[in-house]
C-alpha cells in the first residue's frame, strides 16, 4: 500500500517535468530563428522548409541532417553565407566586432582600452624632451605647434603631426567618430595660420595614427634621417593616393 502511494506522486512529478520540457522547447525555438547552422532545439532553421519534423527521433534526425532535406538546406545556407564578401574579397567574419569604434554597451570594437594598450606609457611619450636635432634638422617647432593647436579642437582626444617638405600630415583620435568630417574641417581651419602655404591632410584611421606617432617618436630620439625620410615619403604618398581615389 505504501509503495503504491509513493508511486502516484512520483508519476505525477515526471509527467509535469515532461510537459515543462516540451513547452520550454517550443519557447526556445521562438528565440532563435536567424542562423544557417541549427543550435540544437533552439533553431527552426535547417529543416528544408518543414518546421514540423523536429521530433522525428535520433536516427531520422541523423539522416536528415546529413543526406536528407535538412542537410541540403543547411549546406545551401552556408553557401549563401560564404558568397557575401567584404571589401577585401574575403567571406564575412562571424566573430567581427559589431562596430569599428565603441558606440554603446553592445556595439563595441573589441579592442583593448587605451590604458591597457599603453601599459608601459610608450604611446604617449611626445611630452618628453626631444633631442636638439628635432628642431635643427627637422621642423620640430612646427610639428609641436600644430599638435598643440589641434589638441584644443573639440572632439580631438589625441594628435600627432609630422611635416615633410611642403606637406603636413595631422593624425588625430576622436571622442565621437560620428563627427569625423566636421572635426577634420575644424582642425584644418585651426592650423591654417601656421602652415605658411603648406598643404595639410588630416586622417583619423588608427593605422596611420600609429605610423605618424612612431615616426614622430623616432624624430624626437634623433633617429636615422635617411630611413625616416624614406618612411615619411612613402607615408605621404600613400595618404595622397587614398585621398585622391
Amino acid at each position: 500500500m505504501n509503495k503504491r502511494l509513493f508511486m502516484v506522486p512520483l508519476t505525477a512529478v515526471m509527467t509535469l517535468g515532461l510537459a515543462a520540457c516540451n513547452s520550454g522547447e517550443e519557447k526556445a525555438q521562438d528565440r532563435y530563428s536567424d542562423s544557417y547552422e541549427p543550435l540544437g532545439f533552439y533553431s527552426n532553421e535547417g529543416h528544408g522548409g518543414d518546421n514540423r519534423d523536429e521530433r522525428d527521433g535520433p536516427l531520422t534526425e541523423m539522416y536528415d541532417h546529413s543526406a536528407g532535406k535538412e542537410g541540403q538546406d543547411i549546406r545551401q545556407k552556408k553557401r549563401q553565407f560564404l558568397q557575401v564578401r567584404d571589401e577585401n574579397g574575403n567571406p564575412k567574419n562571424p566573430s567581427r566586432p559589431l562596430a569599428d569604434y565603441d558606440k554603446n554597451f553592445l556595439a563595441r570594437d573589441a579592442r583593448a582600452s587605451h590604458g591597457d594598450a599603453n601599459y608601459h606609457g610608450h604611446l604617449d611619450d611626445n611630452t618628453r624632451s626631444a633631442r636638439r636635432s628635432y628642431y635643427t634638422a627637422y621642423e620640430g617647432d612646427l610639428a609641436e605647434k600644430i599638435g598643440d593647436v589641434t589638441g584644443k579642437v573639440e572632439n580631438v582626444s589625441d594628435v600627432r603631426a609630422v611635416a615633410y617638405g611642403s606637406d603636413v600630415l595631422i593624425a588625430i583620435e576622436l571622442d565621437d567618430h560620428s563627427k569625423i568630417e566636421e572635426t577634420k574641417a575644424r582642425v584644418k581651419e585651426a592650423v591654417q595660420p601656421y602652415l605658411n602655404g603648406r598643404s595639410v591632410s588630416v586622417v583619423t584611421d588608427e593605422g596611420t595614427f600609429s605610423r605618424v606617432r612612431n615616426i614622430d617618436n623616432d624624430l624626437r630620439d634623433g633617429g636615422p634621417r635617411d630611413a625616416l625620410n624614406f618612411d615619411m615619403h612613402d607615408m605621404f604618398r600613400s595618404v595622397k593616393d587614398r585621398i585622391n581615389r
